[in-house]
């Protein structure tokens, strides 16, 4: 086959064919391709509408090729331009593989990844072309640092030798830096070498800096300390003579620490003038190198003392100098190496210990950074696969004997339970920008689609076979079969990965009690994680760099009880290991969640009400409150609802739940017309609860919610809530037209008045209120207010003047109207009436209101309101005298014929004292009495029983019945009215102010006329 044919269309379209759509994770490394015979031959995408990548030639193929010392046949030649990358990758890798602290193609490696992570065959193409061609120069650059450095490194081992006149050959170059500090100190000369020995045995204390440090100067300027006493030591010379001894050391030390010449040269250098020497060192040094311009400086002062502090100091700090700067120039290379090491695995989304190795170099010494590129970056590729379990439980797969299984999360998993957790995550056997897991308990044991599996008829109708496939764990045999079942493609973000088979990017690796859904295609859900499981605490705790701010270091040793339940302790709070019941499709299983509750007064209030365990349910995190005032812990309740732990600087913390906990949440929680909880749940009477809010209170009982808020909360909290007013009986409703509302308690009310604010109203004044109701009595003026005396309590109303007083020994009885205005006029309770004990009562032509000590009656027949007491009559017969004519009343007739008539009329005469004006008094009691004439026998009776004014009063047979029944009645200038208990009028001397004998005696309403008040004259 030619190898200067050019491509294109001479590739058989069928390897063209087969394209899947692929999507990158974020800028994670991408990881799907098809797959074809033979061996490795991915399938390119739809032809693109944009104008794209032209196919690289043969000869291009065979220079890319040649790069990795491939020869090209056909079998490579008739790969696409994805399968042809692909092979360059595995070719490069079987190379570095027997080399990984040494690898020759990494940057090809890498560089071939990433081709192969770009939709299309375009990427490859230009991978081929030119990309190998660039990853070759920086593999070479980085083999020729690699070489540079250990050139180096054998270069000062040689003169560190060379300097103490020690043997120097390739195997004593070729040991470790540790080694080879022993070896220097084992074969140093005991007495020369003093200043050397002491000081190698103090580098091979330190750590790896400190010997290279020894290496590099110290070696140096502990061997001049050495020759400087071995000249002080020697007896045969003069002081002049030893102090140019010294001088000579001097320069040869330089010469062989500050610019590395071989011993010959640095004996004949170190026999020059100091001027001499000086300028031999500016000449040699390299030009713009600290030990240049420290010499070029010494030159310019033109001085001996300048030359001097040369030698002495100033060449070896500079050399320092070039030495430090050489080193931070190589660790900054290093920290560049590892941050793109770190970016692909983090983006691989499988490497998350590789990750966190690098991170750890990176924020280590610069020695850390040396070991992780020389050995770590090729370690820490073990993880466990974490796997969303139905169950809700922690789980991972284990390889069980060659069946992937799910196990759960324990405190004490066995080494040999944690190993048959772990996998060795390598690039894909088939796909290198794909993975494969290789089973640690059982190496060479490769995760594979089982392909050999079938589903019952059952299994496949509640597991599709169309999304889902099985896996196994089995021995790899080296075919391209196999290659491919091994080989799995990541999909997903930081939260969770999906693991599709190479062959078949439509499908999802799944495992028995997986969490996913064949039907909908949700796939089972994946996380790399460390070689040892994770506390569940730890690995969110890991996983969130906000939680580990806010949470601070641990404390202590995870807490976890028998069902590996409990909490992690850290500077500001806990992690709680939590479970709780979940039910989807009418089955029930156990879900494991972690969630943070911080230290301070929601964790002591969750501590003192027994915690996770005694609350059940889901916990949540403890979060700000929706106003950012306070903190919040939440725990949803297995039948519904929540059980809240909230807390406010103001209010505390307090818990919330239940029936109460509902209904304050459905209003807006912190942020509805509730507020915060200013108490616990508090039980007022059995069956009967509360809490209490900034701005209301919830009862519950079996009657159900009963909410009080706002202004009639306000209320009910002036008057000692539940102890003031009782539970409430009603929710808060409209009140009247005008905008009023009220809500009803079982010991009073509390009513919003238009005018008057909010009023409450409590026993039996509330009572009085509402069985009189609001539109006689309008709205209450205030609360119950203390009367004038002290003793009582009266509340008055916007309507009729109405007011409803208490005395402490009677019921609340109201006044109204003008026998309101009446009472009030007389001083209310400290009259001589006293309290009402009685509510306003219809009389036949008026009403009337009784008081303790009297009672004030008001006409609506003619008649004014006044107030009067009954009084005892204690005489046995009595003459009745007008008060303004002075006259008796008596009855008219004559003696012992009209007089004694039924229904004889009464009229006034002039007081005789005769039988017919002679009254004996008959007590019916409660100063009610029947009024006996003694001339006719009869009694005084109102006639006929009729209720209009000017009605008679006449005599009538005695039956005492209400019309014969009489009350004398005081009056405010100690006269009194003759009043009428059946028509409650009084009786008057007819047309005044003529009340001369045989003057008429009527009825008529009370007006406190002087002709209807009477004085009794006491008889025998």
């Amino acid at each position: 086959m030619s190898l200067n044919r050019s491509r294109g269309s001479a590739v058989p379209a069928a390897r063209h064919r087969g394209a899947f759509r692929r999507f990158i994770v974020g800028t994670a490394m991408v990881a799907a391709a098809g797959v074809a015979l033979p061996e490795v031959a991915l399938a390119a995408p739809p032809q693109a509408a944009a104008a794209a990548e032209d196919p690289s030639t043969d000869i291009q193929r065979a220079d890319a090729a040649a790069l990795v010392g491939v020869t090209l046949d056909p079998d490579w030649l008739g790969q696409t331009e994805r399968g042809f990358v692909a092979k360059i990758y595995y070719k490069a890798d079987e190379l570095d593989r027997n080399r990984p602290l040494e690898p020759m193609h990494q940057k090809k490696r890498e560089a071939a990844i990433a081709a192969l992570a770009i939709d299309g065959e375009e990427a490859s193409s230009r991978f081929i072309k030119t990309g190998i061609h660039a990853a070759h120069a920086e593999d070479h650059r980085l083999i020729t640092e690699r070489n540079e450095r250990r050139r180096v490194e054998y270069e000062t081992k040689a003169k560190a030798l060379n300097a103490i006149s020690l043997p120097v050959n390739e195997t004593i170059l070729a040991k470790s830096v540790y080694d080879f500090i022993v070896h220097i100190d084992l074969n140093a000369h005991a007495h020369n070498d003093m200043a050397v020995r002491a000081a190698a045995r103090i580098a091979l204390q330190g750590n790896a800096e400190a010997q290279w440090t020894f290496l590099r100067s110290g070696i140096f300027i502990e061997h001049k300390n050495d020759l400087d006493r071995l000249i002080q030591e020697r007896a045969d010379k003069t002081e002049a003579e030893k102090e140019e001894l010294r001088k000579e050391a001097a320069r040869l030390s330089v010469a062989g620490f500050a610019i590395q010449v071989d011993p010959a040269e640095a004996v004949r250098l170190s026999k020059m003038s100091n001027q001499q020497f000086v300028w031999a060192i500016w000449n040699t040094a390299p030009n713009g190198s600290e030990v240049y311009k420290a010499a070029e400086a010494a030159i310019r002062v033109f001085t001996e003392a300048a030359y001097t502090a040369f030698i002495n100091e100033g060449a070896v700090a500079a050399r320092l100098r070039d030495i430090r700067n050489h080193l931070t120039r190589v660790d900054e290379e290093r920290t560049r190496q590892i941050v793109e090491l770190r970016t692909r695995a983090d983006k691989s989304l499988v490497y998350p210990e590789l990750v966190k190795a690098a991170d750890a170099a990176l924020a280590g010494t610069p020695d850390d950074r040396t070991e992780f590129l020389s050995t770590g970056q090729y370690q820490h590729r073990t993880q466990t696969l974490r796997i969303n379990a139905y169950n809700g439980v922690d789980s991972y797969v284990a390889d069980h004997g060659g069946t992937p299984v799910i196990v759960p999360w324990r405190k004490d998993t066995t080494e040999e339970q944690k190993k048959q957790q772990q996998w060795k995550i390598e690039p894909g056997l088939s796909n290198p920008e794909c993975f494969s897991f290789q089973s640690v308990s059982r190496p060479h044991n490769y995760l594979v689609r089982d392909t050999g599996r079938y589903r019952s008829a059952s299994d496949g109708a509640r597991v599709p076979v169309n999304y889902s496939v099985d896996g196994k764990v089995a021995p790899t045999d080296g075919t391209t079969e196999f290659k491919v079942d091994a080989t799995w493609c990541v999909r997903g973000n930081a939260d969770a990965i999906v693991l599709r088979p190479v062959s078949n990017m439509e499908k999802y690796l799944t495992v028995t009690g997986a969490d996913h859904d064949s039907f909908t295609n949700v796939p089972a859900k994946w996380d790399a994680e460390p070689p040892t499981p994770l506390l569940p605490m730890d690995r969110r705790y890991n996983s969130d760099a906000n939680l580990r701010a806010s949470l601070g270091k641990p404390t202590g040793e995870a807490v976890l009880d028998a069902n590996n339940l409990g909490y992690k302790p850290y500077e500001k709070g806990r992690l709680y290991l939590t479970s709780d019941i979940i039910k989807t499709d009418g089955s029930e299983y156990r879900r494991i969640t972690v969630h943070v509750v911080y230290n301070g007064p929601v964790l002591d209030k969750f501590l003192a009400v027994g915690g996770p365990n005694a609350i059940q349910g889901e916990l949540f995190d403890q979060v700000p409150t929706r106003d950012g005032k306070g903190q919040v812990i939440r725990i949803g309740r297995p039948g519904g609802g929540y059980y809240h732990i909230i807390w406010s600087p103001a209010t505390g913390a307090h818990v919330v739940y239940g029936a109460v906990g509902n209904t304050w949440a459905a209003s807006g929680g912190e942020i509805g017309p509730y507020g915060y909880p200013v108490t616990d749940e508090t039980t007022y009477s059995p069956g009967v609860v509360y809490s209490r809010f900034t701005g209301g209170t919830i009862q519950h009982s079996s009657g159900g919610i009963k909410e009080i808020k706002g202004e009639i909360h306000r209320k009910f909290a002036a008057l000692g809530f539940e102890e003031g007013l009782g539970l409430a009986y009603s929710a808060e409703a409209p009140f009247g037209t005008e905008g009023a509302r009220w809500q009803m308690f079982s010991s009073g009310s509390v009513i919003i008045t238009p005018r008057n604010g909010t009023v409450a109203l409590t026993g039996s004044i509330d009572r009085k209120y509402h069985s009189v109701g609001l539109a006689k009595l309008g709205y209450p003026l205030s609360d119950a207010q203390p009367t004038a005396d002290g003793v009582g309590k009266v509340v008055n109303f916007s309507l009729g003047g109405a007011a409803i007083y208490q005395h402490p020994t009677t019921n609340a009885s109201l006044v109204y109207g003008a026998i309101a205005t009446k009472y009030r006029e007389l001083g209310a309770e400290r009259s001589f009436l006293g309290y009402p004990t009685s509510d306003e009562t219809a009389l036949p032509k008026g009403k009337r209101s009784t008081f303790q000590s009297g009672r004030i009656d008001t006409s609506e027949d003619g008649g004014t309101t006044n107030a009067y007491q009954t009084t005892t009559v204690t005489h046995k017969a009595v003459e009745i005298k007008g008060v303004q004519s002075g006259r008796c009343i008596q009855t008219a007739g004559l003696i012992g014929q009209d007089a004694l008539n039924n229904l004889a009329a009464m009229e006034l005469w002039e007081c005789v004292a005769g039988v017919k004006q002679i009254w004996d008094v008959v007590s019916l009691g409660n100063n009610v009495y029947g009024l006996k004439n003694r001339h006719s026998g009869k009694c005084l009776d109102l006639r006929y029983g009729e209720l209009h004014n000017l009605n008679p009063i006449v005599q009538y047979d005695c039956h005492l019945g209400s019309t014969q029944q009489w009350e004398f009645t005081t009056a405010a200038n100690g006269t009194l009215a003759l009043r009428s208990v059946h028509s409650a009028k009084v009786v008057e001397a007819y047309n005044p102010p003529d009340h001369g004998n045989a003057t008429p005696v009527r009825q008529w309403a009370d007006r406190g006329d002087p002709w209807q008040r009477w004085t009794l004259v006491p008889m025998n």
